[in-house]
Order: structure tokens, then sequence, then C-alpha cells
């Protein structure tokens, strides 16, 4: 870098250098005095992090740092420093890889440029403050304040005062147990994977079913890379060291205020859209938190919250109640955050409702388009990348950041929503969205499907066939086991906590209508009655069964061939099973065409559901 701080040249993946946005105080010798080559633990935030080391890659990249020097001693002792008290410590010195958190982060020498803010002008999303009665009923609160949150895409929650949670985290296993992070190049992230990447990732998806494979698990170049291990105490000291180097004016840190989030606002956005320096930063998305496990009897009235996040997809009204198997859906995930750290323009998968709940740190900013634009954001997406043409599958990889006001431009309204801690955080079904982080954040957040979200399940789940994408969930699944429960709980539907499902116009009635209206219209032009037969009871309850070329999802129906009895296709696929004669294909079918329709005068009251 140059004096100013711009990048002068930029070095190959395979060599290492010094980290963007820092530099090293002086040089030092690293030397070990324990046999199994375990490092000091240099001071007490530090302890955790401390060990955490390839000594492969640090054997290579002490040879290809200049700064650190092979015969001086380093002499340090535990406690030596304390909080980053002043800049001329040597473990700021400490090179990438040997420690990274607390007091062995490297000094900061990327500054904050606030005459060149680019602060974006728009509107904000509204608040709701439930009062206490209306708290007590998640899914009715959120009914209610549907109508008006929706066209915003996201709202903000603030619970009533009388709601004081007890924070799971401090003082608890948790707290010290290590968490993996990933690395943001946040002056990157406008156009993070270049042309030429998106290129040879296509080149190499064309004819290769095995690369396209490793695409759909994930395992591509459209992720962050993968950063150093942390706890939440040495997280916390790794990001406060890193905004106050940052947002400093002066060099001594008792004059240190934090700015306000309006002007790290402004400055992530230049960044973002005019970066003059590399800026990286680490954080913590979707981690296990096993807090059940963490709760004592003294907290038990807020575990029977329907606020309390692990309870909240399993709830009478949610279909996700339904798919009790599915861990990776119905658990709560962590996020782990520090200043600038991204979430990148995105929407639920299967258009899920997501419920955030801040625990404790700096504001979160969220920006969200209401979901009738979907369709918008996506075309701005395939406009900015053309080079994915032909390859929808890979749209929802991509980890772009655009300023709100690109998409303004394009005719997209955005909504800025402030998120604090003690308050929630809702994202409607379609919905894009971002946001960053002001600072060390902790959250939680899980995914919601109450009853409206029928409409948006139905139309994701053809999307998905349509793209080649695997689905997460069984739509029609949890559309007959919601039909199930409220044939049985027909005469008790409020009590049960299900929300004007039936009826003629009822959302269950109309689901179940749409789709048996789409399955009729199938068996029709594509099966032959002598060619069917009833699934087996237990198809698809261990292994969901997908349809080999389209990943559909096979609840209701699928056909098959005896030359190929593990491959089931979904019935608009049947031909690409094989190539043996269409005389030898069978079709299987959960229910029939009569059965459906007896369900759906069943919930519409025009039969006795014991009939």
């Amino acid at each position: 870098m140059t004096s100013d701080g711009r990048v002068s040249s930029r070095k190959t993946d395979d060599e290492v250098r010094s980290p963007p946005g820092f530099v090293s105080v002086r040089p030092f010798t690293l030397k070990w005095t324990k046999k199994d080559h375990e490092p000091y633990n240099l001071v007490e935030p530090i302890e955790a992090a401390s060990k955490i080391v390839d000594f492969e890659k640090l054997q290579k990249s002490v040879k290809q740092r200049p700064w650190v020097l092979k015969t001086q001693p380093i002499n340090l002792k535990k406690g030596d420093s304390k909080h980053l008290k002043t800049n001329n410590s040597v473990e700021n010195t400490l090179p990438k890889g040997v420690i990274l958190g607390g007091s062995g982060c490297q000094k900061v020498i990327a500054r904050w440029r606030p005459e060149d803010a680019c602060r974006p002008v728009v509107e904000y999303t509204p608040v709701f403050q439930p009062e206490e009665v209306e708290f007590e009923d998640i899914f009715k609160y959120i009914a209610k304040i549907r109508p008006k949150a929706e066209e915003y895409g996201i709202c903000r929650i603030i619970p009533p005062k009388s709601w004081k949670p007890p924070c799971l985290l401090r003082g608890t296993k948790f707290e010290s147990s290590r968490f993996s992070t990933h690395v943001q190049s946040i002056d990157a992230l406008k156009d993070l994977h270049s042309k030429r990447k998106l290129n040879e990732i296509v080149e190499q998806t064309d004819g290769n079913r095995r690369i396209r494979a490793k695409i759909e698990n994930g395992s591509d170049n459209f992720e962050f890379k993968r950063g150093p291990e942390f706890t939440l105490r040495t997280f916390r000291a790794y990001a406060e060291h890193f905004k106050q180097n940052y947002f400093q004016k002066k060099d001594i840190f008792t004059d240190f205020r934090t700015p306000p989030w309006e002007n790290i606002e402004g400055e992530y956005w230049r960044i973002v859209q005019h970066p003059t320096e590399e800026i990286q930063v680490l954080c913590g998305h979707n981690l296990e938190a096993d807090l059940p496990s963490l709760v004592d009897d003294g907290q038990s009235e807020y575990t029977k919250s329907c606020w309390y996040l692990h309870n909240t997809p399993k709830l009478p009204g949610s279909l996700l109640s339904f798919d009790s198997d599915n861990t990776a859906v119905l658990s709560p995930r962590m996020d782990v955050g520090m200043c600038f750290s991204s979430i990148c323009w995105k929407v639920e998968e299967h258009q899920l409702y997501s419920l955030s709940y801040m625990h404790f740190g700096a504001s979160r900013i969220w920006y969200g388009v209401p979901s009738k634009y979907h369709l918008k954001c996506e075309a701005l997406l395939k406009k900015s990348f053309p080079e994915l043409a032909g390859h929808p599958e890979l749209f929802h990889k991509l980890v772009t950041q655009l300023s709100p006001s690109t998409l303004k431009a394009e005719g997209i309204p955005v909504y800025r929503c402030v998120h604090n801690p003690k308050q929630f955080v809702l994202i409607f079904p379609g919905a894009y969205y971002s946001g960053f982080d002001t600072g060390y954040s902790v959250s939680e957040k899980v995914n919601l499907a109450p009853l409206d979200w029928l409409p948006h399940g139905q139309l994701t789940v053809e999307t998905y066939s349509a793209m080649h994408r695997k689905t997460s969930i069984s739509y029609d699944k949890l559309l007959m086991e919601g039909v199930r429960e409220a044939a049985k709980s027909i005469r008790d539907i409020r009590k049960q906590g299900w929300n004007n499902p039936c009826g003629k116009d009822g959302w269950l009635t109309r689901a179940l209508k749409s789709r048996t209206r789409q399955e009729s219209f199938r068996r029709e032009f594509l099966c032959n009655a002598s060619q069917s037969r009833k699934m087996e009871e237990d198809f698809g309850c261990t292994v969901k069964r997908e349809c080999i070329i389209c990943f559909y999802d096979l609840y209701f129906s699928a056909a098959s061939c005896p030359c190929s009895p593990d491959k089931y296709s979904c019935l608009e696929h049947s031909k690409q099973i094989c190539a043996c004669p269409w005389s030898s294909r069978f079709f299987l079918f959960r229910y029939d065409i009569d059965e459906l329709n007896r369900l759906i005068d069943t919930i519409e009251g025009e039969l006795d559901p014991k009939s």
C-alpha cells in the first residue's frame, strides 16, 4: 500500500501477504518454547484463539513476511497488555495466522473518510409495539400487522416493557465455546466475484454433473472464505479493536467515541461503492446454538413464550411443526457480527418468513424490498451478472452487495430498518433483504411458516423445479398434514391456534384446491390408469424422494421403471428416466384425486370430518 492507504498492486492468491488494512508496528521473531509447539497464551481474552495455528502455513508465511525477524526473541508474558491501551504493544505486531483475536490483532491503518460518505436516501420501515395481550399470540399478531408491514418487506417489532428475557449467552458454556468465522472483503462486495471467476465456474458446470452437484452442495467459489475460530469473548475484543482503530480521529484511545450509526452507514456504502483500501472483516453466520440446554428453572417462564425462537416454528398454526425431523429448518441459528460484517442481498429459502432477535451489541442496519418487486430484483442481478445467463441455479449463490441507491434507480423501492438489542425484525415471504452490522452484535434467527405462507410455498416449489434447484422442505407434506389436522379438529379450530384455515376462502382450502387442480391435470395428460398404483405408506418417509431430473418433491406422485428401481422422477420428466419403452413405466400416487376432493369438501364444511 501507499502511504495514504491506497492499494498500489494486488498479489496472487497463492502469495502470502499482510492482511488488507493492517500493518505491523515493528519487527519481531517467533519463538516456541514448548516441544508440542503450543503458542504462548499472551493475554486472557485470546487464550482460546491462540491455539488455532496451521504450522505448515505458518512456517511458509514467516519466510514471506519481512517484518518477522528470525533472530529477535519475543519475550512475552501473559498479561503484558490489556485490551489495547497502547498501540505499541508487541502483541499488535503478531501476523495473521499466529494469533488473531483480542489484543493479538494487528494495527489498523485504514481510516474513516466522513467527507466521502455515501449514505443512501431511503424511507424507514414501520415499527410495531404490541400490547401485552397482543404479544401472547405471535401468529395472530403477525396476521394483524401483515397488511401494512408486508408492503415494506421487513419491519421491526419492539416487545412490551414487561417482557424481559434473560440473556442466555453470557456466563454460559456457549460464551466460551469456539465458533468458525468467514472473511468478508467489504471493498469487493459490489463485484465480489469477477467476471473471469464467474466464467470459470460456468464453464466447469457445463456438461459436468459432478461439478454441478458440487455447486449445488454449496462448496463453490460463491462462498466467503473461511476465517479463524473464536469464542464470543475473543471475537468481541477483536471487533472492538477494529472499530476503535478504524473510526478514531486521534491516536489516543481514551478520546475515541463511537460514531452514530448514520455515520457508519455512510462509510459502509462508501467502501462498497468507492473503495480506497482493502477492508476485511470477520463474521459468524448460521451458527448452531443449543440454548435450551443453557436454561435453568428460573427462566422457565421465558422458555414457554411463543417469542422464544426455539418454540416459535413448532407452535400450533405453524406448518413447520409438521416437519419435526428437519432440524435444519426448525432450529434457530446464531449470527455474530462486527462493524461492516454484511448480509448480502438474498431471499429466504422457500420464501419462508424469517424472525431475528438481537440479544446484545451494536445496531444492525437492514434493507428490505417488498415481495411484489421480487422479479425486478432478480432481473437486476441478471443484468449485473450476464455471464450466468442460462444458469439460473447459480443466482441464489451470488454473494453481492448493491447499494439501495442502485435498486432505486431501477424503480425498486428499498426501505431501511434499524435493529437494536432486545428487539425483533420480521422478514416477509419473498422479500429481498440485506444488511450490515455497525459493531459487535449477537443475534438469533429462525424461519416461520404460518398459513398465509402457503401461496409463496407452492410458487417456490415450481420455481425451484424450473431451475433444477433442490428443496429443503416438502411443501406437499406440510400442506397435507395441515389439512388433516384441520379436518380432525374443525370444530375447535381457533382453540388449536389455526387462524382462518378453512371455509370457502381459507388459506388451507385455497392451497389444497390449487394443488389438486395441478395434480389432476398432470395425471390426466401424462399417466395411464393401467400403469398406476398406490404408493407404499412409507415411501419418502425415511429418505426424502426427489425427481432425478429437476429435484421436484415426490410426496404426491412419482414415476419409475423396473430397469431402475431406485430412480424416480416427477410426472413431467417421466420420459427421461431411461430409454425403455413407454409401456414399461409405472406411476405411484399417495392420494387419488377423489380423496383430495373429499378433503376439500371437509375443510370447506360440506362434509362431516368423521365421514
